[in-house]
């Protein structure tokens, strides 16, 4: 059959097989990344995942991961820019899923109103998704998908070159409202060691405040995006050295967001109406107590008392024009800056005997926030004695960081003397994940305690064996976590972790698949923000917390023929052990302090499904797809916010593209169109309404239109110029992929982009 695996790519083609490739490879059969040919006509046992190519990536205008996947109806992202952004796979949200740079990840939280996720495109060369549940050998913490990237890489750049060194340079502009510029340069010579090769990469991307689609206006009377602004660079640096069937690649990533910036990130309070309360110390105040409040606070400003708030608890505040007023202060608005570290050694050794490949690597990544000044902010200011609390009005600095190590074996094993029974060959994975991280909070922690810390660590055993016209995967994982709370309380648990699939080649063209996966993710730490030991208390972990364990049962069919590609998938998945924080009560063993158990409450349900057509013949392409997913907290009492899971509406995704043969010019029209949740379907908590300041809310449904062009005048990759047009008709909208309130942050409107790169 013309799908059936090769022997010698097998170790690659697994990889296809059991997490597949995308929209963006339906115009070929297969997906060429640095040199490697990986076989993706055979799509495994999980849905197609979205595959991002560098000469993709090239030949777009996106900055973005948001610009970057958004032909992946299955993959949401909010409003904003930076990590004002929400990420969720199949609705669930970046507590749940990862973000893997060179097999470098975290699950750690800075704070619930921002995103968890920073990744600047220009630094990797290909970018996967992977959903749900992943197989044994999918990692630490697997269970509901991972954004998976690799960065640039010298070696790979210049290996179907027939020059030693090269370089890159881009800039592209944006009316709505930014300009970018980036630099590469890489080399390889050979020594007496063998190859070494380099790579220096540098990304620039500033963003004014962007506008809103027509008819968005927030209270201040205009049409921008307060606090949106951002300053954003990126650098890369990465060594190499090749020597026999081993290479050894050291390098270092550093990302950085700069701006005014509120503390949570995930609002625009410009569309947040000033409010007083009407109930203040157990006192119910009048109205002549409040207009004093305002006349303190807000001297000659002229404000009064306007209509009540739904649930009647407060005031709003108007001007002297009867408009109401915009509460910017109470997201602390101040210069802060966002960053991410990775620092990664990697080997790779091929035809060891025992394994014919080995890759491993150790890493230190960094996540983390600097603040000009934390005055007025209540995260970390609340309840802190007078004789420690400084006002806050200087600077500081919060970060997870994770230490981490992995070594995985790959073996193939050709069954010569079974080939009479249908046996072919079988892939045979192993090996071991490590990693330890520490949460650190901001201006010192509580004398007495010390900081969160957590080590997972995992070996799995993976078989993947062809059998006639199947392909059967089976695979066991272990894994341990062992957390150390901030009043130096553990806990440790273990768990097995089965993964089973299986694929069907019914024929040449067609194969059905099946799955049945358990993984775990282990409890996650307070956020860094509220683990000072003031506000939410010391955090502490209940004797009998478990890893959450997720169960992940999925079906789905591949059709590839000739020029027509089609596939689908349904899923159901049910998480035991969902994380949660009971409330804070009075420490046991200090009168001054509270504690907050970490531990488990309830479960999760999701299920939903992904269907897609393509179609690539000689200049054409088309594709389509549709997702939906329902994700559920069950008899949990946490609050519903978007870091676990969201509710999206039905998601429809449609591109058409034609490329002229001379002048080389593609042209493209890209659309998405999203279906509207009603209020009582917005909360993921069950039979819960999801309101904000008393306002039952819905998600509206969108519409948004891009158009977008690609040439390259020398008819190759040497040169491209790239023209779009995003959100034709300046749709307002706002993505479905962040909390269902009125000062959620709106998608941007119209914006004409170009931009160019120029590889030599």
């Amino acid at each position: 059959m013309a799908n059936k695996f090769q022997l010698l790519p097998l170790t690659l083609a697994v990889s296809a097989a059991f997490t597949t490739t995308a929209f963006a490879a339906v115009s070929q059969p297969k997906v060429v990344l640095a040199g490697d040919t990986v076989v993706s006509d055979r799509q495994g046992a999980k849905i197609k995942t979205n595959v991002v190519t560098l000469r993709e990536k090239d030949e777009s205008t996106a900055t973005d991961l948001r610009s970057l996947l958004q032909d992946e109806p299955a993959i949401g992202f909010g409003g904003g820019n930076g990590t004002s952004q929400f990420v969720s796979i199949r609705g669930m949200g970046h507590n749940a899923i990862d973000l893997k740079i060179d097999n470098a990840y975290q699950d750690g939280q800075l704070h619930y109103h921002q995103g968890r996720f920073m990744l600047d495109p220009q630094m990797v060369k290909v970018v996967s998704v992977q959903k749900g549940a992943g197989f044994a050998s999918a990692g630490i913490g697997a269970t509901n998908g991972a954004i998976v990237t690799k960065t640039l890489d010298a070696d790979e750049l210049l290996r179907n070159s027939d020059k030693d060194y090269g370089f890159k340079v881009g800039a592209g502009l944006s009316t709505n409202k930014g300009h970018s510029y980036h630099g590469s340069a890489f080399g390889k010579a050979q020594t007496g060691f063998g190859q070494v090769d380099a790579l220096v990469s540098y990304n620039k991307v500033d963003d004014s405040d962007y506008k809103g689609g027509k008819g968005y206006t927030n209270l201040l009377g205009n049409d921008v995006v307060t606090r949106s602004a951002l300053d954003k660079s990126s650098f890369l640096a990465k060594v190499g050295l090749t020597t026999g069937d081993h290479r050894f690649v050291v390098s270092h990533l550093n990302e950085v967001h700069k701006g005014i910036r509120g503390v949570r990130e995930e609002f625009d309070f410009a569309n947040r109406a000033l409010t007083l309360d009407i109930k203040k110390g157990g006192k119910t105040r009048t109205e002549a107590e409040l207009l004093t409040e305002l006349d303190k606070k807000y001297p000659g400003q002229g404000y009064k008392l306007g209509s009540k708030t739904p649930d009647g608890k407060k005031y709003n505040v108007v001007d002297a024009n009867g408009k109401l007023v915009a509460d910017l202060d109470r997201n602390n608005p101040t210069q802060r800056e966002t960053y991410q570290k990775l620092t990664n050694l990697e080997w790779t050794g091929k035809n060891l005997g025992f394994a014919n490949e080995v890759t491993a690597n150790v890493y230190k990544l960094e996540h983390g926030r600097n603040s000009s000044s934390d005055k007025g902010n209540s995260y970390i200011l609340r309840v802190v004695p007078d004789t420690i609390n400084d006002n806050g009005d200087s600077s500081s600095s919060m970060y997870v960081s994770a230490k981490g190590a992995n070594i995985n074996f790959d073996k193939e094993f050709n069954h010569s003397l079974l080939k009479g029974f249908g046996v072919d060959h079988t892939l045979l994975k192993y090996g071991i994940n490590y990693r330890h991280q520490e949460a650190v909070p901001p201006r010192g922690i509580r004398p007495g305690f010390q900081h969160q810390e957590k080590t997972d660590a995992g070996v799995y055993l993976e078989a993947v064996n062809q059998i006639n016209d199947f392909t059967i995967n089976t695979g066991v994982r272990v894994d341990r976590f062992d957390f150390k709370a901030m009043d130096g309380k553990k806990v440790g648990k273990t768990d097995i972790n089965p993964s089973f699939g299986v694929i069907y080649d019914v024929n040449p063209n067609l194969s059905v698949s099946g799955n049945l996966i358990y993984a775990t993710r282990s409890p996650r730490f307070a956020d860094a923000i509220l683990s000072r030991g003031f506000r939410d208390g010391v955090i502490s972990i209940a004797d009998n917390a478990k890893a959450e364990k997720a169960r992940n049962t999925e079906i789905g069919f591949n059709y590839n023929n000739g020029p027509y590609t089609a596939f689908g998938s349904y899923f159901w998945q049910r998480v035991n052990n969902a994380r949660a924080a009971a409330d804070a009560i009075q420490h046991p063993n200090d009168n001054t302090a509270q504690i907050t158990y970490l531990g488990n409450q309830g479960h999760q349900t999701n299920h939903g499904y992904e269907l897609g057509v393509g179609y690539a013949d000689g200049a054409w392409r088309a594709r389509a797809g549709v997702a939906h997913s329902k994700p559920t907290m069950h008899n949990v009492k946490f609050k519903a916010n978007p870091e676990y899971a969201v509710r999206t509406g039905r998601t429809w995704t449609a591109d058409v593209a034609y490329r002229l043969p001379n002048p080389s010019v593609e042209l493209g029209v890209r659309h998405t169109l999203v279906e509207g949740v009603d209020a009582k379907d917005t909360s993921i908590m069950s039979g819960k309404f999801d309101d904000k300041d008393g306002a039952i809310l819905n998600r509206e449904g969108y519409n948004v239109g891009d158009i977008y062009a690609n040439w390259k005048p020398y008819g190759n990759d040497k040169v491209n110029v790239n023209f779009a047009v995003n959100n034709v008709f300046n749709k307002n909208y706002r993505p479905h992929t962040q909390r269902a309130s009125i000062d959620t942050l709106p998608g941007a409107g119209r914006d004409f982009r170009v931009g160019v790169n120029f590889t030599y």
